[in-house]
């Protein structure tokens, strides 16, 4: 029940890019924004054919087992073809490529495992009903201010509960939240009780880029849906 390791190659991660990167850009984000108003497939400036240049060469850093280091190539190439630049300060343009690239690497990378892990946990709901949720790094929870993940570690609720909408990690930049798929042996196993309910929601106001962003409380703005949820519907879209 551990976290997914990055350097396995994961079929249904690769199919979740696959899928969509035949979509097309502005259908993406129609889907995204269906489930998560305030949802930013991109940083700032990224133009569509950019965000699916970066998209491919994730595709092919995860089906080649490459990593980082050739994923970075890639985004350096892209980047240059269309003219954009990861700077937003004074310092070392070369670090802040590196910190940007990186970044997205991780977030995309975890999007996928996400959406696949997604696929498969909806095939064996009926044998493994539950999910719980895990917070793994204490010092993120400091320097991102991320209390609400650590307070949400150990929940356990059931697959089609309407809170993993919302609350299906990833749920903010670098985060390493993780669910563990457990069956009724499983909760036996290990002493654990599915919560009477789930954590109180609330909202905050965040804002983007000078724009106040409605968000729900320890989730970034842009993270507040359920990527695999969005993943079956692009496998819908496609099938049409």
């Amino acid at each position: 029940m551990a976290a997914m390791a990055t350097d396995v190659r994961f079929e249904e991660a690769i199919s979740f890019l696959r899928r969509r990167l035949e979509l097309p850009a502005d259908r993406w984000g129609a889907l995204v924004r269906q489930i998560d108003q305030a949802a930013r497939d991109r940083s700032a400036g990224m133009s569509d054919a950019l965000v699916t240049d970066i998209l491919r060469e994730l595709l092919e850093a995860i089906e080649d087992g490459t990593g980082f280091d050739a994923f970075l190539d890639g985004w350096n190439e892209a980047t240059r073809r269309h003219g954009w630049s990861a700077s937003i300060g004074s310092g070392d343009d070369a670090f802040e490529t590196a910190h940007r690239a990186r970044l997205a690497f991780r977030v995309m990378t975890a999007q996928a495992y996400a959406a696949g892990r997604w696929q498969q946990i909806q095939r064996l709901k009926r044998v493994r009903p539950y999910l719980r949720y895990v917070h793994v790094d204490p010092e993120l929870t400091q320097r991102w201010s991320r209390h609400e993940h650590a307070e949400w570690h150990g929940v356990i609720l059931p697959v089609d509960h309407e809170w993993w909408v919302t609350h299906y990690p990833p749920n903010g930049w670098n985060c390493r939240c993780f669910v563990q798929s457990l069956s009724e042996r499983d909760l036996a196993r290990y002493g654990w009780q599915v919560s009477a309910e789930a954590p109180p929601a609330r909202t905050v106001i965040k804002f983007v880029r000078g724009k106040p962003i409605e968000t729900p409380a320890g989730i970034d703005p842009g993270f507040a849906y359920n990527v695999g949820v969005v993943g079956l519907r692009i496998g819908m879209a496609g099938e049409r």
